[in-house]
């Protein structure tokens, strides 16, 4: 018996750090919605993001989805609760609250460092969920604004990244964070920079957690993927190829 297609949404290529590893370990199909007329979710307001959330799930819903991987940590931070009350029969799977129990597990020193989005810093989630699972643990919460925009452009320089990474490092390092919870799906492309980096720090990523959520099926069909882009599709289309280099059906479609 076939297994239920699983919806994942995000506003750009993010979300394909998720796609990735549940490619690899779940045997059904996907539809992978980009939201990329509203790209970057991160200077949006919360009034914009709800709305998009209904409409996003509203379209999971005509593909007859029901488990829904939210893979954008601002919206998990902003309206999550909104749509888990809106549409209590849909199974909401947040990257957010694991990224936060593995780095309580992780740290050695209680100090933690959270690079997000402007909206996810200033929702204050990280620093909330870590005090209510460890009292005592210091919080660096830095706000990455000129992130995602460097990794949906293909032609940002490694220089370019480099320098505005250094700079949002600065301060996780000053106070001697050991570890980093790379707090947007769009950071995960940038794991093997941030350790050349920052060495010392232990990165939790939501691309690690997100293979634990979902226990691993047997194979029984080559898998496809459908891409739903509110966007320029051929851009998202460009983009999505060079992440992902994988053996399976996919097609590319607008809404």
């Amino acid at each position: 018996m076939q297994q239920e297609k699983i919806g994942i949404f995000d506003s750009g290529i993010g979300g394909l750090s998720i796609l990735k590893v549940l490619l690899q370990s779940c045997y059904t199909d996907f539809v992978y919605v980009a939201d990329t007329a509203y790209l970057p979710y991160g200077e949006k307001s919360p009034e914009v993001l709800i709305e998009r959330g209904h409409v996003v799930t509203e379209l999971f819903l005509q593909q007859g989805i029901t488990t829904i991987v939210v893979a954008c940590h601002t919206s998990s931070a902003t309206t999550l609760p909104t749509l888990q009350k809106a549409y209590p029969h849909v199974k909401f799977i947040d990257m957010l609250f694991p990224t936060i129990t593995a780095a309580c597990n992780i740290t050695k020193n209680n100090s933690v460092g959270v690079f997000a989005t402007a909206a996810t810093i200033k929702s204050g989630v990280h620093k909330t969920l870590l005090h209510s699972l460890k009292l005592d643990i210091t919080v660096i919460e830095q706000a990455c604004p000129l992130l995602v925009p460097l990794i949906e452009n293909e032609h940002s320089t490694k220089q370019e990244i480099n320098r505005t990474l250094q700079d949002y490092l600065s301060p996780i390092m000053r106070a001697q964070a050991d570890t980093l919870i790379l707090g947007c799906t769009h950071y995960a492309f940038l794991k093997e920079r941030i350790k050349e980096l920052a060495p010392c720090l232990q990165l939790v990523c939501a691309d690690q957690e997100a293979v634990l959520r979902f226990a691993r099926t047997a194979e029984t069909h080559k898998k496809r993927v459908t891409f739903l882009v509110s966007g320029d599709k051929a851009i998202f289309k460009h983009k999505s190829e060079k992440k992902l280099l994988q053996d399976f059906d996919y097609s590319f479609e607008s809404f």
